[in-house]
């Protein structure tokens, strides 16, 4: 299972994962399609299943993060409450995804309080980890 292999997801009860898993939808991606812009309504986050994305900043197309992990979480703009998603992702080999829909997912976790607090508290750190590699590419 691919959310067992996200950060995000670790340490939360298998009932709500599997819940969780229920509302993805599986996407597939070809090498230089973008998935979504900056500045596109941010209703999603993503968990790569298989392939390579690159985010870049808006205007400039500077790189800014790359990740062919599996279970990296990516759109989290729509996580946090931004309205629009703060970078473009763009497919640098054929991948594939889990898209949810954060409304969806935020209902679920409002019935779930241990695991939503869980979730929220591994996002913060992820936060901070893309944080910190997007420095290092600066």
């Amino acid at each position: 299972m691919y959310l067992k292999q996200s950060d995000l997801f670790w340490g939360m009860s298998q009932s709500v994962i599997q819940a969780i898993t229920a509302k993805a939808v599986r996407q597939e991606f070809r090498e230089g399609e973008v998935i979504f812009t900056a500045e596109d309504t941010a209703d999603s986050f993503y968990v790569l299943i298989k392939g390579k994305i690159q985010m870049q900043l808006p205007g400039s197309g500077r790189s800014v993060y790359n990740s062919d992990r599996v279970g990296e979480i990516f759109g989290w703009s729509a996580l946090i409450r931004q309205h629009r998603y703060l970078a473009t992702v763009v497919c640098k080999a054929p991948t594939t995804a889990l898209r949810f829909n954060c409304q969806a997912v935020g209902h679920l976790l409002d019935q779930h309080a241990d695991s939503a607090a869980i979730f929220y508290k591994q996002l913060a750190s992820a936060l901070g980890n893309r944080l910190l590699s997007a420095y290092e590419l600066l």
